[in-house]
Formats: structure tokens, C-alpha cells, sequence
């Protein structure tokens, strides 16, 4: 059985048992109710609370076995990955924004990006409610969940730490770096999400898991497709070795079978945090 079979049975599995448990542990006149006319539904806190899992799981395996282990190899990483004369590919941060702009695309209403107090970029600096939100979460580094009178949307703020040295040398070393002093395991901003709906279905909330993890492989595979047009750089292999082995870079399989397994892995445990009391 492949890792991909074996990721969607996890989560098949995922929602059976947290449906089963639901069930016997639901009140008696829920239990009279036919399994199949039951109806969960999760809060917007729940489903930002799983998709922060998830993203915080794709965005470290790639900023750590991607990007940190990469440059150490020769590759190069530049926030102007995309133009045709440089030989590089997106850093975290961009890597994170691209896959936002994938998501606006899709059927889900859900907006994603990443702020800060000391952005590189003016236009990812917290204003107003949320610049108060987020001091707040560096005081105790805790998730922030508010509605958003504004934008009349539901917002949860999660910590985006400074967890690689990729991230801390990037920023000291940017010339438009408002702060140059970033040490390991700062808080460097928040990783913000909004959708405007109360409650989703379980259905609803596989349909979201399922558009930001399709979204962020579809960036990883436009990457791979610059890596191939390289003018001026010795092309990676690219193949089922990462940078860690060599001038290597995984493909879209591989890269997404470590993304399956990770999910998969800690699925389970994020979904039942968000309901066990």
C-alpha cells in the first residue's frame, strides 16, 4: 500500500473513530438518533486549531529538510525566486504566502497569512485589532482567537517561531529587516487565519485540511519546476534524496509522502485536543 492510500485511510479512520467516540459518549436521546442522521459540526477555533497543526508540520518540513539543509548543500533560496534570471527558490515566508494565494483560489473561503510587528514587507505589519492581539501572544506565546468586527470574520493568531537558523539568518541579513537581532525560537509574528463561518460540517473540515495541503504541494511542485529551468546553476537531482544526502532535492512524490506521514501521524491527536475535555 502506498503512503498516499495510507494517509487517506488515516484520515478515513481519523473521523471513524472520533465519530464512534461521539456516538457512545453523546447523551442517550443523541444514541436513539440513527448513526447516519447524526450531524457534528466543529467551531471555527476547532478548525483553525487542526489546520494550524497540519501547516505547522508542512511549513517545518519544509523550511528545515528543504531550505536549511539546502543552503548547506548550494541551493539558494530568494524572495525573488520567480523571476527568470535567479536561480533560487521561495523562502519560508513565501512559501507560506504562495500557498495562501492558492487558497483564495479554491472553493473554501479561508484566509491565511503571516504578520508581524517587524515585517520585512510593510504590508504583512499588524494594525489595529490584531496588532493588539498579537502583543498579547508574545506575552504568552498563546494563540489568540477573536471575531473581527471589520472584516466580520472569525481570526485565530498562532505563533510563527524563529525555529531555524534559515529563518533568523535571512531576516539579520535582509537590508529591509526592521529588526537585525533574531535569535532562535523568537517570536518572529503570526501566522493568522480567517474564515467568516461560525461552524463547519465534518465533511467541511476534510474539504479545508484538503485544500491547504493540496495548495502547499502545488507550491513545492512550481518549485521544482523553476529547479528544472535553472540558467546559471548546476540543476539538483531530483529524485527520493533530500538535501541532507547532497545537491539533492525530493520530488513531488517523495516530498509528499514525508508531508502524508507527518499529517497522518498527528492528525488524530490534534482533532480529539480540540473536543476532550
Amino acid at each position: 500500500m502506498s503512503r498516499k492510500s495510507i494517509f487517506i485511510l488515516g484520515l478515513i479512520l481519523v473521523f471513524v473513530t472520533f465519530n464512534v467516540y461521539l456516538f457512545y459518549s453523546a447523551p442517550e436521546d443523541v444514541n436513539n438518533t440513527r448513526a447516519e442522521e447524526v450531524e457534528y459540526t466543529y467551531s471555527s477555533q476547532e478548525l483553525f486549531t487542526i489546520l494550524a497543526g497540519v501547516n505547522d508540520k508542512t511549513r517545518t518540513l519544509y523550511t528545515k529538510s528543504i531550505v536549511g539543509s539546502g543552503k548547506k548543500a548550494g541551493l539558494k533560496f530568494d524572495e525573488n525566486w520567480e523571476l527568470d534570471n535567479v536561480d533560487a527558490g521561495p523562502l519560508p515566508a513565501l512559501f507560506l504566502r504562495e500557498t495562501s494565494l492558492l487558497i483564495e483560489k479554491s472553493p473554501v473561503e479561508l484566509g491565511l497569512y503571516l504578520g508581524s510587528d517587524f515585517p520585512i514587507s510593510k504590508a504583512n505589519k499588524f494594525e489595529g485589532l490584531q496588532s493588539k492581539k498579537f502583543q498579547q501572544l508574545k506575552k504568552d506565546e498563546s494563540p489568540q482567537f477573536f471575531f473581527d468586527k471589520a472584516s466580520k470574520r472569525n481570526v485565530a493568531m498562532f505563533p510563527d517561531f524563529a525555529s531555524a537558523n534559515a529563518c533568523v539568518q535571512c531576516h539579520n541579513n535582509h537590508k529591509q529587516s526592521p529588526k537585525i537581532d533574531w535569535e532562535l525560537m523568537d517570536v518572529m509574528g503570526a501566522t493568522t487565519w480567517s474564515i467568516s463561518a461560525d461552524s463547519l460540517t465534518t465533511d467541511q473540515l476534510m474539504e479545508y485540511i484538503s485544500v491547504y495541503k493540496n495548495s502547499a504541494l502545488d507550491v513545492y511542485s512550481s518549485y521544482l519546476d523553476k529547479v528544472k529551468g535553472f540558467k546559471e546553476s548546476e540543476i539538483p537531482s531530483i529524485g527520493d534524496r533530500w538535501p541532507s544526502e547532497g545537491y539533492f532535492l525530493p520530488n513531488v512524490m517523495t516530498f509528499t509522502d514525508s508531508v502524508d506521514n507527518l499529517i497522518s501521524k498527528h492528525l488524530l491527536n490534534d482533532i480529539f485536543k480540540t473536543r476532550l475535555p
